[in-house]
């Protein structure tokens, strides 16, 4: 897995790191002429994602989340608490992925802070969630990896779930699946649906905005079916009418989310912009789709079967930003999402005072 995601990073960082670049220069076919807009996010490619005209750019996690989503301004102080609690949750577990961690890991230090963390976790208000959540995600842990050591292969369900707790660890109110309806929005002329795996949402939603980020896990729809005596399905949930689609790895991935988060721009907490999360077993990237409100309603009014992309003015475009990929099993990359995960937590909760 681990040399899988190296390749990756390294194909990515030959991409445009430095500047936005527009997907048309990734499009497979390269014209867009002709092309059926779909109705459903899980049948986006980078030749839709070209015609509404998005620039993407890979960016550092800490200044998406500061600088291009920043839901409030943070002090100087208020981030430095936000250091402080990186250093007390610093755990020892570090491994490359689940099927190389010994079970009896988990029962000798694993995700277990020492005394002296605990003693610190809980005086701090912004982890006040953390112990007891804590408890319960080391729970799944161990379910999941007691499984993979009966040769049974883990599912990407059980990925999500794990992801789930993790956001649930920093007290993240948290729908999963089950709880998550299909949405729409109006996107070129015609209804666009879309059903979310994870969502982050407000404790006590006072509007339609209640949405604080969108969550997309990579499956294997093979795998999961193996798994389950439920009739087959799509990959996603979220489509309306039976097509068969192709995933061919992480841009279709990223194809697929950007139309998500165009679907869900309506209800997040932050006008004019969707921060997402696309997870790849224990693998993470944080995402962030910016659209301007004028721009928002040129895409909801240009025709889907014209041969043009959308028409924007000079400094319209929107804009999609993603950050490296982060393991959360390994420590290094933990504590980098974890800092991420408590600066969006800390803006959340000043926005809701």
């Amino acid at each position: 897995m681990s040399s899988e995601h190296g390749l990756e990073n390294s194909s990515e960082t030959s991409e445009s790191s430095d500047r936005l670049s527009s997907v048309a220069d990734i499009s497979s076919p390269p014209s867009s002429t002709g092309l059926k807009f779909p109705n459903c996010t899980s049948e986006w490619d980078s030749r839709f994602v070209d015609k509404l005209g998005i620039r993407q750019k890979e960016e550092d996690i800490f200044r998406i989340i500061l600088s291009e989503w920043c839901l409030v301004f943070l002090s100087e102080k208020e981030q430095l608490e936000v250091e402080n609690c990186v250093d007390v949750c610093d755990l020892q577990f570090d491994y490359e992925s689940l099927e190389n961690v010994p079970l009896q890991r988990l029962h000798e230090s694993g995700w277990v802070p020492s005394s002296k963390q605990v003693e610190q976790i809980r005086n701090i208000p912004l982890l006040k969630k953390f112990l007891m959540k804590l408890d319960e995600y080391n729970f799944y842990l161990a379910q999941i990896i007691r499984g993979s050591k009966s040769n049974t292969a883990i599912s990407e369900g059980k990925y999500e779930t794990l992801f789930e707790k993790l956001l649930q660890i920093f007290g993240f109110y948290t729908l999963s699946q089950s709880f998550i309806s299909t949405e729409k929005a109006f996107i070129q002329g015609r209804n666009v649906s879309s059903r979310a795996d994870i969502i982050c949402s407000q404790e006590r939603p006072a509007s339609e905005r209640a949405v604080v980020c969108v969550c997309e896990v990579k499956k294997n729809l093979q795998q999961d079916d193996a798994e389950s005596s439920h009739p087959k399905k799509k990959r996603r949930s979220s489509c309306t009418q039976e097509a068969q689609c192709s995933f061919t790895g992480d841009q279709d991935l990223r194809m697929q989310h950007i139309g998500e988060l165009f679907v869900y721009l309506d209800k997040s907490v932050r006008p004019e912009g969707m921060l997402g999360f696309i997870i790849d077993k224990t693998w993470v990237r944080l995402t962030y789709l910016a659209v301007k409100e004028s721009s928002w309603r040129r895409i909801q009014n240009t025709p889907a079967n014209g041969a043009e992309s959308v028409d924007y003015e000079e400094g319209e475009h929107p804009r999609f930003f993603y950050s490296k990929l982060y393991n959360f099993l390994n420590r290094d990359d933990r504590r980098d999402l974890f800092k991420a995960l408590l600066l969006v937590k800390k803006m959340h909760e000043i926005h809701e005072r």
